[in-house]
């Protein structure tokens, strides 16, 4: 199975950003260790990429949309550091979007719990019956 070059573009990606979002200086700062870059989808022609972020361990959405903002602040930073670090013939413009699927995901696995367990099927006897 062979993976496509965009593919192995979304991956390098995700790790770049991931790896230098460290290296930025936030105003308020963020606590880091709860936000993930989840995914990242680059066009064909590499010069756009939508960048998945998720906050972990918040009930509060509007902490979700300041981490987003923050982002959005440092955003030619972030781009600067990639076209850096990474040799591709376009930096793609970032658009920083929040990644609601572990909510999502968390949603099932709630709805699944509360589901009452299956009942119980009676045994299955080795006997035929007579005929």
């Amino acid at each position: 199975m062979s993976i496509s070059r965009i593919d192995r573009v979304n991956e390098l990606l995700q790790r770049e950003i991931a790896s230098s979002l460290y290296r930025l200086q936030f105003d308020p700062p963020l606590d880091l260790a709860r936000v993930t870059i989840s995914q990242v989808l680059c066009s064909p022609d590499l010069r756009q990429a939508r960048v998945f972020v998720s906050v972990l361990l918040t009930d509060d959405p509007e902490e979700g949309r300041l981490v987003i903002r923050q982002l959005m602040k440092q955003r030619k930073e972030l781009q600067r550091m990639l076209a850096d670090n990474i040799v591709l013939k376009y930096t793609p413009h970032l658009q920083f979007m929040q990644d609601d699927s572990q909510d999502s995901a968390a949603r099932v696995l709630q709805i699944l719990d509360a589901l009452p367990p299956p009942a119980a099927e009676p045994p299955k006897s080795d006997e035929s019956p007579e005929t």
